[in-house]
C-alpha cells in the first residue's frame, strides 16, 4: 500500500493529470462515505477530498473522516479541501498531517487555507477576527509546518506563532505536499511563495479571472526563487452531470457528460489547470461518480 498512491509533485502543465472526487462530510450521508470512496478508487480516482468546515454543525470533523478512509482505501491520495489555519494551528496541523501520512502509507496531501466562509470562524474560536491577519499568519505558518516535519526540534518566535523545542515527528515519508485554496491577490501570492499546489473552486471565481490568478502565483513564486512550473494547479469543479439541464448557475458546471468533457478540456488547455476534483452537488453521489469516471474521464485521457 505504501507506494501505490504516490504522485509526482509537478507543475501546472505536467504530463500527469490527477482526477479526484470531493465527498460530503454530512452525517446524513455517512453510510455512503466509505462506499463512495471505494467506488471512486475502483473506478480509477487518484484523489479523494473532504471539505473542512468545523464550524458548520451539519458536517462531521474532516480529519477524523480522512483517518477512517485511510484504513478503508488502498491507493488513492487523501486530502482536506481545505483545512482552516484559523482553527487548526500549525503545530497540530503538522502533527495530524504526519500521522495521516504514516497511517495511509504515504497518501496524504495537506489542503490548507484560512477558512471560509471566513465570518463563521471567529464564533468557533478562530484565532484572528480579521481576514488580513489570517492571510499573514498563513504566510508564516506554511514554512513553519515544513520545519516541524524535520528531524530537529523547532524554536520559533514569530509574529503569529511561538514554539519552543516543538516537533511533529516522526518526519513524514514521503514529504507531504501542501496545496493552498486561494482566490485574491494576497492569498495567491502566499500560494506562489510556499505551496506545492493551488486548489481553487469554480463556485467562488470568475473563469475570466483565472489567467490573472495564475500570473499572481507565478510572479510570487519567481520572486521567491521558486519554479512556478513546480506548482500543481488543481481545480475543484462543482456541478452535476445530467442530460436534464439543472437550474442555471453560472458558477457551477451543469450538463451532460459531453458538456463536462468539453468544459474540462477547455479548463486544461486554455486556463492551465493540470488536475481536477469532481464535486457533485446534486443527485446520488455514487451515480455521479460513476458518470464522471465512466463517461467523462476516459475522453479527457484520450485527448490529453
Amino acid at each position: 500500500m505504501c507506494g501505490a498512491g504516490r504522485l509526482p509533485n509537478v507543475g501546472h502543465m505536467s504530463e500527469r493529470t490527477v482526477y479526484g472526487v470531493a465527498l460530503p462530510a454530512s452525517p446524513r450521508r455517512f453510510d455512503r462515505l466509505v462506499e463512495s470512496a471505494r467506488l471512486a478508487e475502483d473506478l480509477g480516482a487518484d484523489l479523494i477530498t473532504i471539505s473542512d468546515h468545523p464550524y458548520i454543525p451539519t458536517e462531521l470533523e474532516t480529519f477524523s473522516l480522512l483517518a477512517l478512509l485511510a484504513g478503508r482505501t488502498e491507493r488513492v491520495l487523501l486530502a482536506p479541501n481545505v483545512a482552516p489555519l484559523t482553527l487548526r494551528p500549525p503545530a497540530m496541523l503538522a502533527k495530524a498531517a504526519a500521522t495521516l501520512q504514516f497511517v495511509s502509507g504515504g497518501r496524504f496531501v495537506l489542503g490548507l487555507g484560512v477558512g471560509g466562509p471566513y465570518e463563521m470562524t471567529p464564533g468557533f474560536g478562530g484565532a484572528w477576527p480579521r481576514l488580513g491577519e489570517a492571510i499573514s499568519a498563513l504566510d508564516e505558518a506554511i514554512p513553519l509546518i515544513r520545519r516541524l516535519w524535520g528531524p530537529e526540534p523547532v524554536d520559533h518566535d514569530g509574529t503569529y506563532f511561538r514554539l519552543h523545542e516543538a516537533s511533529a515527528g516522526p518526519p513524514p515519508e514521503p514529504r507531504v505536499p501542501i496545496w493552498v485554496g486561494s482566490f485574491k491577490p494576497r492569498m495567491l501570492a502566499v500560494t506562489g511563495r510556499h505551496a506545492d499546489g493551488w486548489l481553487p473552486t469554480n463556485a467562488y471565481l470568475d473563469l475570466a479571472e483565472v489567467p490573472g490568478m495564475h500570473r499572481h502565483i507565478d510572479e510570487a513564486a519567481a520572486a521567491a526563487g521558486r519554479d512556478p512550473g513546480r506548482i500543481r494547479r488543481v481545480f475543484n469543479v462543482m456541478g452535476t452531470i445530467s442530460d436534464r439541464v439543472p437550474e442555471r448557475n453560472d458558477r457551477l458546471l451543469n450538463g451532460s457528460a459531453k458538456h463536462w468533457v468539453n468544459a474540462l478540456l477547455d479548463y486544461r488547455d486554455r486556463l492551465g489547470f493540470d488536475s481536477f476534483v469532481f464535486w457533485p452537488v446534486q443527485g446520488d453521489v455514487r451515480e455521479q461518480i460513476r458518470l464522471f469516471f465512466d463517461h467523462v474521464r476516459p475522453h479527457l485521457d484520450t485527448k490529453s
